[in-house]
């Protein structure tokens, strides 16, 4: 599938702004960015209840932008499972096979297929009141996939499950998707979310995209301060180039330098200001003998306890509060308030990014 040059307007607000995006067969794409970015009119102009201002969508090198919904032969998952409270499970499921008049037995096979597939062939003759939140999406999903759609529709479909049966569910919706083989086309605000799930992650801001790529590609190298920031959380040393040097340069500010790897070999020229985006993981607590390619002293304002790991806070001079993430096992006794700390990274740590 190909987005070409799509844009909405709602009165003065842009919506989607010349968005353009191709979408490879049987991928899981995640459309990431806060509220107001642009992701769900998006998905909705895909599944074909927005229709853009401007732009195409082609499916397979065929416009289907004039088409109405119902022939796109898309499945959709939303948030609030819309399933009939009237209707048994089996019959949820086999309500799109019903609308395209195919034949009983062809309901039967495939609606007993889709059941197996989410787990819930012994359920087939409950309510969706009788079930919990978890199955009623499990229903959700294997009556959006039962008539066999070019591609899956997922708008939000887990915010308004709990943390842990969340997380269980995003597990299930990764491996059916391995499974079935079908392109997943999904839709959230969470980061986490994102990350553990996708092939690709497409993050949107006022109606536009960003950055993509893979979660690794984002993660490790954001474009964006904006980027690195919504997509977990950095650290940014902001100073001025004072220096080349072999494979990065030397940003300095406040009489203290910090040595950074350019990715591409290529430096910003001397006097330029920077920011690098510095993951609170890649920091570690530096012992006096043990060598860094960068140090800086601080004093601990916060420290939170997380099972596996320390979340700290220290203040510097030079760049304000920085944010650290210690593995537990490797803290020992958590560090007092107001304790004096020296954080050390490697060069490669931290990524340049654009401000913005």
């Amino acid at each position: 599938m190909n987005i070409d040059s799509l844009c909405k307007f709602y009165g003065g607000f842009t919506a989607l702004d010349n968005v353009s995006l191709g979408i490879r067969r049987g991928e899981f794409l995640t459309l990431l960015g806060p509220s107001g970015s642009g992701k769900t009119t998006l998905l909705m102009s895909i599944a074909g209840f927005v229709s853009p201002d401007r732009g195409d969508i082609l499916l397979d090198g065929r416009s289907i932008g004039h088409l109405p919904p119902e022939q796109r032969n898309f499945g959709m998952v939303f948030q609030g499972y819309a399933l009939f409270p009237h209707m048994t499970v089996y019959d949820n499921v086999a309500f799109p096979l019903k609308v395209r008049k195919r034949p009983a037995a062809e309901i039967k096979q495939k609606v007993d297929a889709a059941l197996d597939l989410v787990q819930l062939a012994s359920r087939a003759d409950r309510y969706p009141r009788q079930l919990s939140g978890g199955q009623q999406q499990r229903v959700a999903l294997a009556r959006a996939m039962v008539f066999t759609p070019h591609l899956l529709l997922l708008d939000e479909p887990l915010s308004a499950l709990d943390k842990k049966l969340r997380a269980e569910l995003q597990d299930e919706l990764k491996r059916l998707h391995r499974r079935v083989g079908l392109t997943f086309i999904y839709v959230t605000h969470d980061q986490d979310e994102a990350l553990s799930m996708s092939d690709r992650i497409v993050v949107m801001r006022d109606g536009r995209v960003v950055q993509q790529g893979s979660p690794t590609e984002l993660y490790d190298r954001p474009a964006t301060t904006f980027v690195a920031d919504f997509l977990g959380k950095s650290n940014f040393l902001r100073g001025k180039v004072d220096a080349h040097v072999a494979g990065g340069f030397v940003l300095a500010r406040q009489g203290v330098r910090i040595t950074q790897a350019s990715a591409d070999g290529k430096a910003p020229a001397v006097g330029t200001d920077v920011v690098v985006a510095l993951r609170p993981e890649k920091i570690g607590l530096a012992r006096d003998d043990a060598p860094a390619d960068n140090r800086l002293k601080g004093v601990v304002s916060e420290w939170n306890y997380f099972g596996s790991q320390f979340r700290l806070v220290v203040d510097t001079l030079e760049f304000g509060a920085v944010a650290v993430v210690i593995p537990a096992w490797k803290c020992g006794e958590p560090p007092a308030i107001g304790e004096p700390l020296s954080l050390a990274w490697d060069r490669d740590a931290g990524t340049l990014v654009a401000d913005a």
